[in-house]
């Protein structure tokens, strides 16, 4: 059978188009930017709505019934602890306890009489001039004298007890508000008025904050060594935001954790420790506190900027041999500054790739370049948070 040949021109033709073909050039590896996977303990903070409370509160009260003769201080001022604030008239109280006094002194009078008569008394029964039963009865009288000297004694005692309330004084260094009763009105248990005024220690100041049953037993390590340190051993690291956003410029420390979960909210409450030394803060602020709530030892850390999220699950690309990529499911845990907690089946030193992640597809050889972490405002420090 005859074989077929094309025309010489269509060969030709063919031989100078494939001499002018190219061939295709041979295309890089995609630049990335990899930083290894780093371990270091880390604690967690979470942020709760926190209500400021006096480190101690008192209801200045009139202990004994009369009329308001003065008020000693001015209301909203600081005032020492024994600086007098109200005083009550006395005149009544002066008067009972001189009369208590002059009943102690008629009973101790009466009580020396009987006292040398049960002394002759022992003589003539010693020498059987007197019988056993008047003997008996001279002893008893005598210490029926005593006795009833004893109790006019304590009639004073408590007649100078009730003067002695007539000056009230602060029981403590605070805060002193509005005065609840006017001068010549009728105060104490007795009279229209009993609380006179409000005493509050603002140095330093409680921040109370509830926290879930879940939380609590999330946080119930950290908590338990807390409490077992020393005050002067816990270091202050709790945050306060003021309702005005602003940052307070002094940290607070744990003071303690309530005994018992509120059956009808199912929250603890945690009291910090805050100093405030120039009593901007007041008792009935409310606050935004950020405070540790767990620790996580050798966790696990990439930056955030690595993570991918992918219909709800999130991953990160890891370089394997050769530098071909490889995606690794993870579980996020929270944040720490500009770093990511993570758990998977990840291990220390392992590459993520950080910057260029979309160029990571998997089984990609990719060109590692290090990953330069921006450097964080001197203003923003660093903390972890939880998500």
């Amino acid at each position: 059978m005859a074989q077929k040949f094309l025309p010489a021109g269509v060969v030709l033709v063919s031989l100078l188009l494939a001499s002018c073909e190219k061939p295709k050039p041979e295309v890089p590896p995609p630049n990335v930017t990899v930083t290894p996977v780093i371990q270091q303990d880390v604690t967690v903070s979470r942020t709760w709505v926190g209500l400021l409370d006096g480190y101690q509160n008192a209801s200045i009260q009139a202990q004994v019934t009369g009329y308001l003769l003065t008020q000693n201080y001015k209301e909203g001022s600081f005032v020492k602890k024994g600086d007098l604030l109200f005083t009550i008239d006395p005149r009544p109280f002066q008067a009972a306890l001189a009369q208590a006094q002059a009943s102690y002194a008629n009973s101790v009078a009466k009580a020396q009489l009987q006292q040398i008569t049960l002394t002759r008394q022992t003589q003539l029964y010693q020498t059987k001039v007197i019988s056993q039963q008047e003997y008996d009865t001279s002893y008893q009288d005598t210490q029926a004298a005593i006795a009833a000297a004893a109790a006019a004694e304590a009639q004073v005692q408590a007649a100078q007890v009730n003067l002695d309330y007539c000056t009230i004084q602060a029981p403590f260094d605070g805060i002193a508000g509005i005065a609840q009763a006017q001068i010549g009105d009728l105060v104490g248990p007795g009279g229209r008025t009993t609380v006179l005024t409000q005493l509050s220690q603002v140095d330093p100041m409680k921040a109370n904050f509830a926290i879930t049953e879940a939380e609590y037993l999330q946080a119930a390590p950290l908590l338990a060594k807390l409490q077992s340190r020393t005050e002067v051993d816990t270091p202050a690291k709790i945050e306060l935001k003021l309702a005005n956003g602003t940052q307070y410029p002094h940290l607070g420390k744990f003071d303690f954790v309530n005994r018992e979960i509120s059956s009808s909210t199912g929250t603890i409450q945690i009291t910090a420790l805050f100093p405030n030394p120039d009593s901007v803060l007041r008792p009935g602020l409310f606050a935004r506190i950020t405070a540790p709530s767990e620790e996580i030892q050798g966790a696990l850390l990439v930056p955030q900027a690595s993570t991918v999220e992918l219909q709800g699950n999130f991953f990160v690309v890891t370089l394997g041999p050769g530098n071909v990529a490889k995606p690794v499911f993870v579980k996020l845990g929270p944040t720490f500054g500009q770093l990511q907690v993570v758990t998977g089946p990840l291990k220390v030193g392992d590459k993520v790739v950080v910057g260029g992640v979309e160029k990571a597809r998997p089984g990609t050889t990719v060109n590692p370049q290090p990953y330069q972490a921006p450097t964080p405002s001197p203003a923003a420090p660093t903390k972890v948070t939880s998500n």
